[in-house]
């Protein structure tokens, strides 16, 4: 790859890391083109070198997004490590990616219903699907290696990304201080063994005193 083209590469993803926070702080309507440019330090016109109207940046800025965590996940599923493992680290980096994505993901939160025009949600709803279609696949694999009982797996993802976005929330937005490793840990847990605990055998019938 060429410097041009590596250059090109380089302003097209500040373009998108800008859009991604103002779309996430203002939304999609009051977040301008002229703004994303000036955050970006670029022209407005250079905008238009990469996407023909707001409403492709924004879907860009979405899409791909999405596709890096997919991506990001699916490196941690690559090794020979037992599957236990793999889910384990596949929860740790899913925290992490969804954490270090916190403007993506603030515009999952305010702006899918917001009046956005039916192609471009199309595009987002078809990466989001990929995104949980990959995590039941996930499911599905340890539920063949004998780690995961049997379930509606498409479901169980779901659940997976709403627990995720929920605790991930709940931390932008808590004044008590919490460790990303907590809400892995959490989440790992909820998921492994649940809330309940194992049932205690109970306790023998002690004989009446006289």
């Amino acid at each position: 790859m060429g410097k041009r083209e590596n250059n090109a590469k380089r302003q097209r993803k500040l373009i998108l890391r800008a859009a991604a926070a103002l779309f996430s702080k203002k939304g999609y309507h009051k977040a301008s083109v002229g703004e994303i440019a000036e955050r970006a330090g670029v022209g407005k016109g250079t905008i238009y070198l990469y996407f023909a109207d707001k409403a492709q940046l924004f879907a860009a800025t979405v899409t791909e997004g999405m596709e890096e965590i997919i991506g990001g996940l699916r490196a941690e599923l690559e090794s020979d490590l037992p599957f236990r493992v793999h889910f384990q680290r596949l929860v740790e980096r899913h925290v992490a990616l969804y954490l270090q994505h916190e403007d993506l993901t603030g515009i999952f939160h305010r702006e899918m219903s917001n009046g956005i025009d039916r192609q471009t949600l199309k595009k987002i709803e078809e990466v989001r699907r990929r995104y949980v279609d990959f995590l039941a696949d996930t499911l599905a694999d340890g539920h063949r290696r004998g780690y995961i009982k049997a379930i509606d797996f498409h479901l169980a993802a779901v659940g997976v990304v709403g627990l995720v976005d929920v605790l991930c929330s709940d931390y932008w937005k808590n004044e008590r201080p919490l460790d990303r490793g907590e809400i892995a840990a959490t989440v790992y847990s909820l998921l492994s063994t649940g809330l309940t605990a194992p049932e205690k055998a109970a306790p023998a019938a002690r004989g009446k005193t006289r």
